[in-house]
């Protein structure tokens, strides 16, 4: 058996514990004994194919390849977590004025702190929609309508934003995808 720097296997005649002996590309290695002595590679032995088969080199620990594709793909999980939680903010937020539209339009009380809570974060949201359009006789029937307008407006906003932001990171899982290195057995 020749052991080339291509191998990084010890020779099989090597002892635990101590260094390897130096072996230059193409030089033989010292046997031992009689069957490794042999001209013949034997079959079975680390590093010779059986007959008719190629050697497969045997992939030893992470390349660089391969951790350069994992952080990729490790920051594409993570943007798409990130556009995940952008949609989820801007549901949180549709659902909030939604709530503050239904309880205006069944006269709940203002005086509840609840009630109160719910109106006051929705006109933080969609204050600035209020007076959009106007309904003369109607002032309940003015903010249902501004403030479903801005419902639907963060609900897109927040779509759009959110696809952008997804493929991003779709594009990162792709490209992980792509560069990894197919594992040898």
């Amino acid at each position: 058996m020749r052991l080339t720097r291509r191998n990084r296997e010890a020779p099989p005649n090597a002892v635990a514990g101590e260094p390897a002996p130096a072996v230059s590309a193409g030089e033989p290695v010292p046997a031992t004994n009689a069957r490794r002595a042999s001209a013949e590679p034997v079959a079975g032995e680390p590093g010779v194919a059986p007959a008719g088969q190629v050697e497969r080199r045997r992939r030893l620990g992470w390349r660089a390849r391969d951790t350069g594709a994992a952080a990729v793909g490790a920051v594409g999980s993570g943007v798409l977590l990130l556009a995940r939680l952008v949609m989820a903010v801007a549901t949180l937020i549709a659902l909030l004025i939604a709530l503050a539209i239904v309880l205006r339009d069944v006269d709940a009380n203002r005086a509840n702190t609840i009630v109160k809570g719910l109106h006051e974060g929705a006109n933080f949201f969609a204050g600035s929609f209020t007076g959009l359009i106007g309904f003369s006789g109607h002032p309940k029937r003015a903010i249902t309508v501004d403030w479903g307008i801005a419902l639907v407006a963060y609900l897109i906003v927040g779509a759009i934003v959110a696809n952008i932001i997804a493929g991003v990171g779709r594009g990162g899982l792709r490209f992980e995808r792509r560069h990894r290195a197919v594992p040898t057995s």
